[in-house]
C-alpha cells in the first residue's frame, strides 16, 4: 500500500503557508476546487481534518501542524537529494582554499598542481603555504595538508603516506664528532632544532623493544622552517631531527648521513584534512583523491626502506 504522494503534501503546505485556498490555488496554478480536493485527499488518507476552514482564513488544526512539520522534513530531504544528484552529474567547480606546509607546498604540491589545474579547470585555487597550523573552520579552508599526528583532531584525515625523522648530518661531521649509538650519545653534538615544535629540543625516540627516551640536545639554532636548517646541516656545521621528505635526496646521494635508524623519531603521517560533517563537496574529493594519486599506497618517493 502506497501513501499520500509528494503532489497531496505541496498542495497542503502551500495552503498552510498562504493561510487561504485561494492563494495557494493561484501560487500553484490550480484551480480553487482542485486544491480543496487534494487537501480532503490527504486528509481522508490520514483520517483526520488538517485545515479548519473558514470564511476568511484556512487554519491548521492540532494534526494539521504536526503533518506540516513532517512535510516540511520530506521537502527537505526530496532538496537534498536533488542537490546530490545535481552534483554527481556536474564537474567538480567552486573555489577551493588550501593550507599547506612551507616546504612541502614547494617540493612536492607546487609541482603537480599544473596536473590538478588542467584536470579540473573549473576548480579555483586559493593556496595559503606556512608552518603555523591553521584553524580549518575558523579560517575557512575547505583542505589542509598537514603532517603530524592526528588523535585528538575532530577534522576528517586522510592518511596519505608515513613520515619518519631522520638524524642527520654530513659523514664528514659524524667522523670529526662520532656517530651516537643511542639517543643519550646526541648530547654534546651540535644540534639545530625545530620552532615550530612545542619543545624542539626535545627529542623523542622509541625502538622495536618499546623503549622510549627522551634526549634534551644543545640546540645553537632553531629555525621555523626547515628549508632554512638544510644548508647549515649539510655545510657540515651540526645535526638535525629532519622528516623523511625533507632529507631522503641528500640520504641517497650521501651527502647526508643518518644514525640511530634503530630508533623511530617523528612517527607521522602526511594527511589531507578537511572540516568535520557528513560529506564532502565534490571539489574536496576531487583534490584528496587527487593527492591519495600522488602519495599514497606507497607512491610517495621517501617511503623507502633505509634501514
Amino acid at each position: 500500500m502506497t501513501g499520500p504522494s509528494l503532489d497531496l503534501f505541496a498542495v497542503f503546505a502551500r495552503v498552510a503557508e498562504t493561510g487561504s485556498f485561494s492563494k495557494a490555488a493561484r501560487d500553484l496554478g490550480l484551480s480553487k476546487a482542485t486544491v480543496s480536493k487534494r487537501v480532503a485527499e490527504l486528509e481522508a488518507a490520514f483520517g483526520v481534518a488538517l485545515v479548519a476552514r473558514t470564511t476568511r482564513r484556512a487554519s491548521l488544526t492540532e494534526a494539521g501542524e504536526r503533518t506540516l512539520m513532517h512535510a516540511q522534513r520530506i521537502f527537505e530531504s526530496a532538496e537534498a537529494a536533488r542537490d546530490e544528484a545535481l552534483e554527481a552529474r556536474a564537474s567538480p567547480r567552486g573555489r577551493l582554499k588550501i593550507a599547506a606546509p612551507i616546504t612541502f607546498g614547494l617540493r612536492y604540491l607546487a609541482p603537480i598542481l599544473p596536473d590538478f589545474m588542467s584536470a579540473y579547470p573549473d576548480i579555483q585555487l586559493d593556496i595559503a603555504l606556512g608552518d603555523k597550523m591553521v584553524d580549518l573552520v575558523g579560517e575557512g579552508f575547505d583542505i589542509a595538508v598537514r603532517i603530524g599526528a592526528m588523535e585528538d583532531s575532530s577534522l576528517m584525515a586522510r592518511k596519505l603516506a608515513p613520515v619518519r625523522g631522520r638524524v642527520v648530518a654530513t659523514p664528514a661531521y659524524w667522523d670529526a664528532h662520532g656517530r651516537p649509538k643511542r639517543p643519550e650519545d646526541l648530547v654534546g653534538h651540535r644540534c639545530f632544532t625545530y620552532a615550530n615544535l612545542p619543545n624542539g629540543s626535545a627529542w623523542r625516540f622509541e625502538n622495536a623493544a618499546g623503549e622510549r627516551v627522551t634526549t634534551r640536545v644543545e640546540s645553537i639554532v632553531a629555525f621555523d622552517n626547515a628549508d632554512l636548517i638544510e644548508p647549515a646541516i649539510c655545510a657540515g656545521l651540526g645535526v638535525a631531527q629532519q622528516p623523511d621528505f625533507i632529507c631522503w635526496r641528500e640520504l641517497d646521494s650521501g651527502r647526508l648521513e643518518s644514525v640511530l635508524d634503530e630508533w623511530s623519531g617523528l612517527g607521522f603521517w602526511l594527511h589531507v584534512l578537511t572540516p568535520p560533517g557528513r560529506g564532502a563537496p565534490k571539489k574536496m574529493r576531487a583534490f584528496s583523491d587527487f593527492m591519495h594519486d600522488h602519495f599514497g599506497a606507497g607512491k610517495a618517493p621517501w617511503v623507502k626502506d633505509r634501514d
